[in-house]
């Protein structure tokens, strides 16, 4: 496999569509940021926000993969009808994501994780609804080196053929689907990998649960660097699975490939709020 070092960005073809828009960066030297999700006052996550170029990746969707750029977007029917059916969740659609995923990255072996996150943005009626969250407008990856081998471990509970499978290549892959109808007023954009340095993402942590059941996860924020490639795939339909990068045990591959969520200001009033499904899961290879 090429090693990201190597990788060249392609040019986006003519005609593609790009937005401006501004991304939340941790500012510069900060050190030791943490969110509480329960508790957003309690915070500690200084910003910078620096308006960047955002391009639209339909037109070379297929040029993208997950061993280079860190992201993909697949083809991925579900036949679940509501996502808010937990039962009808756990029944069928963890099953499509396993196949979705390991058709798209080659893993032999998936764990899908056991929680999953609704998001609404502001405009939704179902916006700060208990059970949900809103999109995150700060550039970051969910996992760190310390955290990404722990979560992937959970998600794999009690199976005996573990220690085997944790001897090998394994990869964390955030599976993101849109909900609501296009085109989403709020989307997600994804940095190319191959344009993340190391020294971009700093360690930070996240915290979760009400203060006498608190639960503190290490994460990793993003700090500004210009040459950032971010891209989006606007209009996403309910078909559709894009999935991205968030740990891989093996440092010769493709960074992690931060995201976060925008207002796109293409988008008029008349847009449906976006409403969406955000699941991990951890992937094993030969």
């Amino acid at each position: 496999m090429t090693d990201a070092a190597t990788l060249t960005r392609e040019p986006l073809p003519q005609g593609g569509r790009t937005v401006r828009a501004p991304i939340n960066y941790l500012e510069d030297d900060a050190r030791d940021s943490v969110w509480y999700a329960q508790d957003s006052w309690r915070s500690h996550m200084p910003l910078r926000m620096e308006t960047m170029t955002i391009e639209d990746a339909r037109p070379i969707r297929s040029r993208f993969s997950l061993d280079r750029e860190g992201v993909f977007l697949a083809d991925a029917p579900t036949a679940v009808l509501d996502f808010r059916d937990r039962e009808a969740v756990e029944r069928t659609y963890v099953a499509e994501l396993e196949e979705a995923v390991k058709a798209v990255s080659g893993a032999h072996r998936v764990a899908v994780s056991k929680t999953w996150v609704h998001r609404h943005s502001d405009r939704s009626k179902r916006f700060g609804e208990e059970g949900t969250t809103y999109p995150a407008r700060y550039a970051h990856i969910d996992y760190s080196d310390e955290s990404g081998p722990t979560a992937a471990r959970q998600w794999l509970g009690e199976d005996p053929a573990a220690e085997e499978l944790f001897k090998g290549r394994f990869a964390i892959f955030n599976l993101w689907r849109a909900l609501s109808a296009p085109p989403q007023d709020c989307p997600l954009c994804i940095a190319d990998a191959t344009t993340v340095d190391a020294n971009d993402l700093v360690v930070s942590h996240i915290v979760l649960g009400p203060p006498e059941r608190e639960m503190r996860i290490q994460t990793k924020m993003v700090a500004f660097n210009p040459t950032h490639r971010w891209v989006y795939f606007p209009d996403m339909r309910r078909d559709e699975l894009l999935l991205f990068r968030g740990y891989d045990s093996d440092p010769a591959r493709s960074r992690p490939a931060p995201h976060t969520a925008f207002d796109d200001p293409g988008v008029g009033d008349e847009a449906p709020p976006r409403e969406s499904i955000d699941i991990r899961c951890v992937a094993f290879f030969d």
